[in-house]
């Protein structure tokens, strides 16, 4: 997918939810950009190539909750938050798998990494066994589908 397609779909989304009331300080898409900086921070940190796509998402997007996804910031606004860093250096510490988006059940959406570079494919991390599954050809097309519904 195309980001003027993901675009659409997401303009759609938002219009979609215009109408609709949220429960106070919350926010269905908390948009929290990061920087090149930031990016090239966190890609020391981790020992890793983010794929295109995710970067430029959270260059133009970034993290927080993302309608029905709670995608890890770059870099977290307090102390007490989660971060793409924090979590993937003390929490989740598994040298071929970048954790990015929470499951809610203990699982993990990311990336699966292959000589220090990310594979452009989202993969699905069972916490019972710590198999990888396949989940989607690409960061937009996981967004939409997960994110947004779209195509459900």
């Amino acid at each position: 997918m195309e980001f003027q397609e993901f675009e659409a779909h997401l303009s759609a989304a938002r219009a979609k939810r215009a109408g609709l009331s949220s429960p106070e300080g919350f926010d269905v898409f908390e948009s929290r950009a990061t920087s090149e900086v930031e990016l090239l921070e966190v890609e020391e940190a981790l020992g890793v190539q983010l794929p295109d796509e995710y970067r430029e998402f959270m260059k133009r997007h970034g993290g927080g909750m993302f309608l029905f996804l709670d995608l890890l910031p770059v870099i977290a606004s307090d102390d007490q938050e989660d971060d793409l860093r924090r979590v993937n250096v003390s929490e989740f510490k598994h040298d071929d798998f970048v954790a990015v988006a929470p499951v809610g059940t203990g699982d993990w959406w990311g990336f699966s990494v292959i000589e220090g570079r990310c594979a452009n494919q989202v993969d699905f991390w069972d916490h019972e066994d710590g198999q990888v599954q396949f989940a989607a050809i690409g960061f937009l097309e996981f967004l939409a589908r997960e994110g947004l519904r779209v195509g459900r």
